[in-house]
């Protein structure tokens, strides 16, 4: 009853006392409310501003993880499906890594090692032996594996595979001649089960500055007990260049 008489009060008579002091009290009550819907302003900025330091902070962490990930790649499937090669390449091992795996489960069957500039690996048609091949600048290295029910074992090869012979014409004979290397690699399965070779091989005739390149194919054999031996070994093939 009470607020009721002030309130019909304060509106018939605003210049008397008693409205003043309602005036008074209605503009504190309008001022703390204007100060408690500045204060949850500032609060709602405060939060908009933490929740975007987190998700930058997240985004931080979540780029720093996916560039200290190894980035690998998975190639030359074995015709089951089943093998193949993988090249794992990360910043915290500059050399990367080689190996032939089981395809689902990712499981090494043989390290190969590190990686060079180039890698090939070819199987046989029944993904039981596989040759790997691995190419630097002026070197390289070939390794063969045959499956024994379990897993590939390494055969081993001729500590001397054929080489080009390369013939030098006669105006570059008397000059001094510059080894840049050459390597063996890999080529195919025969269906006979013998594993076809190329060698390769480049010389520079300093003297009249020509380049040699040089290729032989020779074909692997291996018997019963998995010892290869060099069957036949082509022609060399040699391209000149001035």
């Amino acid at each position: 009853m009470n607020i009721a008489f002030f309130r019909v009060l304060r509106i018939c008579d605003a210049d008397s006392p008693l409205s003043e002091t309602a005036n008074k009290e209605e503009g504190e009550q309008r001022s703390t409310f204007r100060d408690r819907s500045h204060h949850g302003l500032g609060a709602s900025r405060r939060m908009k501003t933490k929740r975007t330091s987190l998700f930058v902070a997240l985004a931080c962490c979540v780029t720093y993880a996916c560039a200290s990930l190894a980035a690998e790649e998975i190639k030359y499937p074995s015709p089951d499906g089943r093998f193949a090669l993988r090249i794992t390449a990360s910043k915290e091992d500059a050399d990367g890594k080689v190996d032939l795996i089981e395809k689902d489960s990712g499981k090494v069957m043989v390290d190969l090692g590190v990686p060079w500039r180039r890698q090939v690996l070819v199987w046989s048609p029944d993904s039981k032996r596989v040759a790997y091949g691995n190419r630097g600048d002026k070197a390289g290295e070939v390794s063969v594996y045959f499956w024994n029910g379990s897993t590939f074992e390494e055969v081993s090869l001729p500590d001397d595979l054929p080489s080009p012979d390369i013939k030098f014409r006669k105006e570059s004979e008397s000059g001094h001649v510059k080894n840049y290397g050459g390597a063996v690699t890999p080529l195919r399965w025969l269906k006979s089960g013998e594993l076809e070779l190329s060698s390769d091989l480049m010389m520079l005739t300093e003297g009249d500055g020509r380049t040699y390149t040089g290729e032989v194919r020779f074909v692997l054999a291996f018997d019963a007990q998995r010892h290869a031996l060099v069957k036949k070994v082509g022609k060399t093939k040699t391209e000149v260049s001035e």
